[in-house]
């Protein structure tokens, strides 16, 4: 059982606000990179996909525009910063993907994909390590939040039992009161449902909340649920232009959060 001790959240060194209670963490690009993982998900997806639906000369042009259109920038292999994988929920990517097979000749169902889907998860969760790596300052930050009794929760647009296997292997499930995917949820970021699900057996007021995320729709659900204060940070899809105009501070990493108790 978390002991709340009174805290402040400092970014470099300055106190951006006093008595925080809890902290909500996206996943994909706050915590982990969003570009190592997600981008090596979607290429077995896609080759899953052709592999199964298409036995011709367009099998190529097919994978990669699978590729492309769930989210990979092919001549960078990195996400593109409107996704849709790494924003919307998975539900909206099943359909896009359908619907592009479709188009394509071959008359498969949404949950024909789902079920390619899981397969995915099946053959990387036996062996998730080598998709994860851990963002600058995470790790520290969270030991501080734990040592001061402050709750922290995760929401992200990954479907819970993925985000639950990813933390557990980098061994910071331990950190976490509640994890939340876009799966538990009607509406995903960013709508308010799953930061106030995150916060729902947490005993805290939404000004004592801190809403990190690396994307706006990370921040507009902060907005949209009052929280204290909300960090975009740029270690995901989002470059500091993108927070423009939004009610939030900018940081390079997490290393620029300190909090004291």
């Amino acid at each position: 059982m978390l002991v709340r001790l009174m805290s402040n959240l400092l970014v470099d060194g300055e106190i951006l606000l006093d008595n925080i209670e809890a902290v909500i963490f996206d996943k994909d690009g706050t915590l982990i990179d969003i570009h190592h993982y997600w981008s090596s998900m979607i290429k077995i997806r896609a080759s899953l996909i052709t592999l199964k639906y298409f036995n011709n000369n367009e099998k190529d042009r097919i994978k990669n525009n699978l590729i492309d259109i769930m989210g990979v920038n092919l001549e960078t292999d990195k996400m593109k910063p409107n996704g849709p994988v790494g924003v919307k929920p998975r539900s909206y990517i099943v359909g896009i993907v359908a619907d592009f097979v479709r188009k394509n000749g071959c008359n498969i169902s949404n949950n024909e994909v789902e079920e390619i889907f899981k397969k995915t998860d099946q053959k990387t969760s036996q062996d998730m390590l080598p998709l994860l790596k851990i963002l600058p300052g995470v790790k520290e930050l969270l030991i501080q939040l734990k040592q001061c009794g402050i709750h922290s929760t995760i929401v992200s647009t990954d479907i819970t039992s993925r985000a639950c296997i990813a933390m557990k292997t980098l061994k910071l499930d331990k950190y976490f009161t509640k994890i939340i995917g876009a799966d538990l949820v009607n509406n995903s970021k960013p709508a308010p449902d799953m930061a106030k699900l995150a916060l729902s057996d947490i005993d805290c007021k939404a000004s004592s909340v801190v809403m990190i995320g690396d994307h706006p729709v990370d921040v507009k659900m902060g907005e949209s649920i009052n929280a204290g204060l909300n960090i975009g940070v740029l270690t995901g899809l989002s470059d500091s232009n993108m927070f423009d105009n939004l009610n939030c501070i900018v940081i390079n990493n997490l290393n620029h959060i300190k909090v004291s108790c």
